[in-house]
């Protein structure tokens, strides 16, 4: 119940990014022939997609196949998460359909209201926080993917080697989160956290939509209604869990 590349496959990505990685500038039909072997990959290394859109967004516009692409550092750098996916994870996915049915999971549910706050429970565990001025108007599905990374963060060493089901109201967020991928840069800074957080600690993940009405605890938090959500339900941890000062949205650099 493995996924694994064949050999060849393996040494022709490793060998292509280690010589991307030692130059500046590539020409467009080099740089298309690099993202669809990597593209090829993430039927194994899933969490690829993720470091796969800044590659694409450099071809964007071009049609001239010789015309020459500088690499910028961004783009070196996730060439180099990529040696580190090629190696460590290569073997590791297993075909994901199979772990669901077969694992335990647990429910995470999160939201966020646009000119208030964003909120998240975990078993017995919660957090909110209000939103300071500057994010204020900002995307609906970049404010609702914020109290998902912190949950992440924060609670990490309980979630590791676990399948994570998040609950969110926000079809949108939902295809965001379970394709692994997305053309909007500052939401795309927020999943390339969410990834990383679950690849340290061993995390499966998939997002599914839940009407707000079956949302109810999260939506108080985020609403700041605090007492509402202490009324909900029984057996929540009597105050709420501390979001680290650089985790708070006023130290994310979006």
């Amino acid at each position: 119940m493995e996924a694994r590349l064949p050999s060849d496959k393996l040494t022709k990505c490793r060998t292509l990014i280690q010589d991307f990685i030692t130059r500046k500038k590539v020409t467009l039909k080099e740089l298309q022939s690099l993202i669809g072997l990597l593209n090829f990959t993430c039927s194994v290394i899933v969490p690829g997609r993720t470091f796969l859109r800044r590659l694409i967004n450099l071809t964007v516009g071009i049609k001239r196949p010789r015309y020459f692409i500088r690499l910028n550092r961004e783009t070196i750098s996730d060439l180099q998460l990529w040696l580190t996916f090629l190696e460590a994870y290569n073997g590791r996915s297993f075909f994901l359909d199979y772990v669901w049915l077969s694992s335990t999971k647990l429910h995470l549910y999160t939201d966020a209201a646009g000119s208030l706050g964003y909120g998240a429970v975990f078993g017995s565990h919660w957090f909110y926080g209000k939103w300071p001025d500057s994010w204020i108007g900002t995307n609906i599905i970049i404010l609702e993917m914020f109290p998902i990374v912190v949950s992440i963060s924060i609670w990490a060493s309980k979630l590791e080697n676990k399948c994570i089901l998040f609950h969110t109201d926000n079809q949108g967020l939902v295809q965001v989160i379970n394709k692994k991928t997305t053309k909007d840069k500052k939401l795309l800074a927020l999943l390339r956290a969410l990834v990383l957080q679950c690849l340290k600690h061993n995390i499966l993940f998939r997002a599914i939509h839940v009407p707000e009405v079956l949302n109810v605890k999260a939506d108080a938090l985020s609403r700041l209604q605090v007492m509402k959500f202490k009324s909900l339900g029984q057996g929540m941890d009597r105050e709420p869990t501390l979001v680290p000062v650089p985790l708070l949205p006023e130290s994310w650099p979006l």
